[in-house]
């Protein structure tokens, strides 16, 4: 009896001290220990099974994980574990962080080491030049060494153990490694090769010859196509977080840090896109480890005398002041039991991804609404990605597309690609029945910017241009005057000027041309442009994005691109709209939106018939194109009114700024043709 008891106190123990995983579908999984992969979730459904082999769910089927572990999760099992921490490639391609300067006007160029070829003006247009003294590229049958790290990271002394080497999976050389190694002691494995094109992945692999803490860290499997980077932490850190279990199932650092770099390639591979069908195709590796007495030290040692740094980026951990004293605290467990999609998005800035969250904009009094003087704000249209919001998911098409086409070229530009713009961008302009819009005035507003009051305003088609002050601050709000304006031809179309750019081109392909967005910068400070659109008095307004011409150029539409305006506005054959549009709020969670009959001056037109009604919603004081109107209802000719349901008609976007509600209705006419929208006034939140 009293044995039952023991074991289902451990039970209970158990239990209590796992996750819980709330599914999609309304099931539960508890008892489990969860690592979230952001494509996936591995579960160990036993602590038996932690730091094995785990099964895996999508991480689509996921509504939330939690995070629930007691101090069981740290208990030490008195035994050895074996890691692969990490596998170098030597000799080291340079790489370019650090030598990558900005001018006044944002122009990139390459310079300030001595490796460097020093072009002056010229670099700017010739980045070739800059680099052609440094080694960039393997060549095929040029001998390179393979450095494996085998560290033990257990509690115990393990005993010799066999490893072997394999390249793309098949067996390349072996051996036995015959002395323990004791706890955190590492011991390094070399093997030459000759490098060989195509893309290859080695992998190191330990066989112990004991039973082990873990099993997922006996072996380390590197893309050598892969972006080098490097780890610098100090002594002291690596020795805290040997004191614990991390989400990797092991005590280790390096095991935890590792698995990070592992989540970026999987979320590279998910990130499938229309230009990228194969998801991005770089991948990344741990090719160093730095241990340091004193961080600040030894990251001066990253860059050679010759003023290059011959990595691809990689991360620091710098100690606090306490820190640097041995004082080290213990980990909030619940942090380092989950995923850090902190370090993911760095990273991404490391290969030169930018924030996408610099493209936000808060709003200004210079533009406000005209019904109730809110901002008019934006925010991305795509947040729920890697570089906006890091998090468990994949990176967005433009990462993809620049990933992708400089893959084989050295890090250290950050955002060049916003320089790709298709050489002609045209705004077609569409009313409620996606018919051109003819005659409407196009303005365009630009953020970063001020318009020079002195400059001499040019043209370029139909578009009207002003120069910019160009002063290096790239911060300015949304500029009150307009950098461009003309009106829509015949069919509503616009071609938006190019305006003159300083230009440049970068290493990696980019090249800054005449654009609609002048000299912008890499941060895209000036990659916003706020348009306003202009017909019978009535102004409609918009967001451009650079990201949104960006995402164009990597589709294949270089030369020319379309970027649709969809207004509110009516057609010549458009129904009468709807007069005295109102919204009230009723009981709780209800809104009743009323209106009157159309009149029409003339009598019996078969184009006056109406035949119903549409009631739109629409939340925030975003531009037309971020939160647009959504109909939430048809109705027949004879209503006047509905009363709408606020939470079974809000459409689940992300409303940062402002929660305005909106509505509007239009009248429908013969074969679906609907009036112009006739708003309501807005209900504040």
């Amino acid at each position: 009896m009293r044995t039952t008891l023991i074991a289902l106190a451990v039970m209970l123990s158990a239990c209590s001290g796992a996750d819980v995983i709330e599914m999609t579908d309304g099931t539960r999984i508890t008892g489990c220990f969860a690592r979230d992969e952001g494509a996936r979730v591995l579960i160990w459904d036993r602590m038996e099974q932690v730091g094995g082999p785990a099964r895996e769910i999508p991480r689509s089927q996921v509504k939330e994980l939690k995070i629930e572990r007691d101090d069981t999760w740290d208990a030490r099992p008195q035994l050895p574990d074996l890691t692969v921490t990490h596998i170098e490639l030597t000799p080291r391609l340079a790489g370019l962080h650090g030598v990558v300067q900005y001018d006044q006007l944002g122009r990139p160029r390459i310079a300030g080491a001595s490796a460097l070829v020093d072009e002056g003006e010229k670099g700017y247009q010739n980045p070739a030049a800059a680099v052609a003294r440094l080694k960039l590229a393997y060549t095929p049958g040029e001998q390179v060494t393979l450095t494996a790290h085998v560290k033990n990271v257990g509690f115990a002394t393990a005993p010799g153990f066999a490893y072997e080497w394999l390249m793309d999976g098949k067996p390349l050389s072996s051996g036995r490694h015959a002395a323990g190694l004791k706890e955190m002691q590492e011991a390094t494995f070399a093997l030459r090769w000759k490098w060989q094109e195509g893309r290859h992945s080695v992998t190191f692999r330990v066989k112990p010859q004991s039973k082990e803490i873990a099993t997922i860290n006996d072996e380390a499997t590197d893309p050598l196509w892969g972006f080098a980077f490097f780890y610098v932490v100090s002594k002291g850190r690596v020795n805290a977080w040997h004191q614990f279990r991390s989400a990797s199932g092991t005590f280790c650092f390096e095991d935890y840090y590792r698995w990070h770099l592992d989540i970026m390639n999987r979320l590279f591979a998910a990130s499938i896109c229309p230009s990228a069908p194969n998801g991005i195709e770089a991948r990344v590796r741990l090719d160093r480890i730095l241990y340091a007495d004193d961080v600040d030290t030894t990251v001066a040692t990253l860059r050679e005398k010759d003023g290059i740094a011959y990595h691809q980026g990689g991360w620091i951990w710098t100690d606090s002041p306490e820190e640097k004293q041995g004082k080290w605290g213990q980990v909030n467990r619940e942090w380092r039991c989950a995923t850090e999609w902190s370090l993911p998005h760095e990273l991404g800035h490391q290969l030169g991804l930018v924030d996408y969250y610099a493209i936000d904009y808060a709003g200004h009094e210079d533009h406000v609404m005209p019904d109730n003087g809110d901002k008019i704000t934006h925010f991305q249209r795509h947040p729920v990605t890697m570089m906006h919001w890091h998090g468990p998911q994949p990176f967005n098409e433009t990462d993809a597309g620049y990933l992708n086409m400089t893959i084989d070229k050295p890090r250290g530009h950050f955002g060049d690609y916003y320089f790709a713009i298709p050489k002609e961008v045209w705004l077609r302009v569409v009313d409620v029945n996606g018919r051109g819009v003819p005659g409407a005035t196009v303005e365009c507003f630009q953020r970063g910017t001020q318009v020079d009051a002195g400059g001499r305003p040019g043209e370029d088609g139909a578009c009207k241009f002003w120069p910019v002050v160009e002063d290096g601050n790239f911060d300015r709000p949304v500029s009150k005057d307009p950098v461009m304006a003309g009106q829509t031809d015949a069919s509503g179309m616009l071609r938006l000027a190019n305006r003159p750019v300083a230009p440049v081109t970068t290493l990696n392909g980019y090249t800054r041309a005449p654009n609609p967005f002048g000299n912008i910068n890499v941060v895209g400070g000036r990659g916003l442009m706020l348009i306003r659109v202009m017909r019978n008095g009535r102004p409609a307004h918009y967001w451009l994005e650079a990201w949104d011409l960006n995402v164009l150029w990597f589709r294949g539409q270089r030369d020319r691109c379309e970027i649709v305006l969809r207004t509110p506005y009516g057609s010549p054959d458009s129904p009468p709209a709807p007069r005295g549009v109102t919204a009230a709020d009723g009981p709780e969670g209800k809104v009743t939106v009323a209106w009157n009959t159309p009149t029409t001056p003339r009598e019996g037109v078969y184009l006056d018939r109406v035949i119903g009604y549409r009631v739109y919603r629409r939340v925030s004081s975003d531009g037309l194109n971020d939160r647009p109107w959504h109909p939430v209802a048809t109705l027949g000719p004879s209503e006047r009114s509905l009363v709408v349901d606020l939470k079974a008609t809000l459409v689940e976007d992300v409303y940062w700024f402002t929660r305005t509600d909106r509505f509007a209705v239009s009248a429908i006419g013969e074969s679906g043709r609907e009036s112009e929208l006739v708003e309501a006034p807005p209900l504040k939140r």
